[in-house]
């Protein structure tokens, strides 16, 4: 598997899929050839993509061949990283207005680059993230086609997946909406990670629709307070691992405190300010 940032991989990542003998699967797809010119290419091109945005994501590799059985038909297993002989340029730049094209709604977040230094010329690869407004429909010359991935490759979608995919989409709204009401109840309740001055608050809530996701959690261990600062006009804050996640904030001694930030496991941030609307005493706000 590909375990880096996109824009980390390099020729050795891709001589490790092939050493390792790293089989096709969900997330992972081997191409010999970039798609041709016809039609019939184009749609399987963008059959290809929005499979992956409509299931959980992944990579396509342009320019490794695979081992074939003994009937001749390809087994999902690299071969060898030979890379194309073509221009990476205008490639990248023909796949990239296919897939703006082609497919309803837009996918968003969708890279390509090159990786040189293989023996006939670069390998592509294409990464599709996992998407979140499904599901994605191939247009291209009156397609109307919806496509999802298994271990085994993609496989077009019935109806009943499709009205299902639909509902997902539209209940991500409500339940990010329903994250900010919560909360908003909370605060106004009192129920806050630390005590607040009872007076006028500045809330911000910032929410990754990735953190729907309840199988994906940040490691609270790896994170540097010093990153995570309140909503304040001032440097300074306390922090600590609470139920929630990570919280920093700012407190005086023997008194509430004036503001925190509170990031949670899934991604999402809370940042409340209970000071800065307050007046001086002279008609003027902190």
């Amino acid at each position: 598997m590909i375990n880096k940032r996109f824009d980390q991989v390099e020729k050795a990542d891709i001589d490790a899929l092939i050493s390792d003998e790293e089989p096709e699967n969900r997330n992972l797809d081997y191409k010999q050839e970039l798609p041709g010119g016809t039609d019939n290419d184009k749609k399987e091109f963008l059959a290809d993509v929005s499979s992956f945005a409509n299931a959980s994501g992944g990579y396509i590799l342009y320019g490794i061949p695979e081992k074939r059985d003994g009937d001749g038909k390809p087994t999902g297993i690299p071969e060898r990283a030979d890379g194309l002989s073509i221009n990476a340029d205008l490639e990248i730049k023909r796949m990239d207005s296919l897939i703006r094209d082609g497919i309803e709604p837009r996918i968003i977040g969708y890279h390509i680059r090159e990786i040189t230094e293989f023996s006939k010329g670069p390998v592509i690869l294409v990464y599709i993230p996992k998407s979140w407004m499904p599901p994605h429909m191939v247009t291209i010359k009156g397609s109307s086609r919806f496509y999802s991935r298994t271990s085994k490759g993609k496989y077009p979608l019935d109806i009943t997946e499709i009205r299902s995919a639909v509902l997902l989409s539209e209940s991500i709204a409500d339940k990010i909406r329903q994250f900010r009401d919560g909360r908003l109840t909370r605060i106004i309740a009192a129920e806050t990670p630390v005590p607040l001055d009872q007076e006028a608050k500045i809330v911000m809530h910032i929410h990754p629709i990735s953190g729907l996701d309840l199988t994906k959690q940040i490691d609270i261990r790896s994170i540097n307070p010093g990153d995570l600062k309140p909503l304040a006009p001032f440097s300074g804050w306390n922090h600590r691992i609470n139920f929630d996640g990570f919280l920093t904030f700012v407190c005086q001694k023997d008194r509430p405190c004036g503001c925190y930030l509170q990031l949670f496991r899934n991604g999402a941030i809370e940042t409340v300010n209970s000071s800065m609307l307050q007046d001086d005493g002279r008609g003027k706000l902190f």
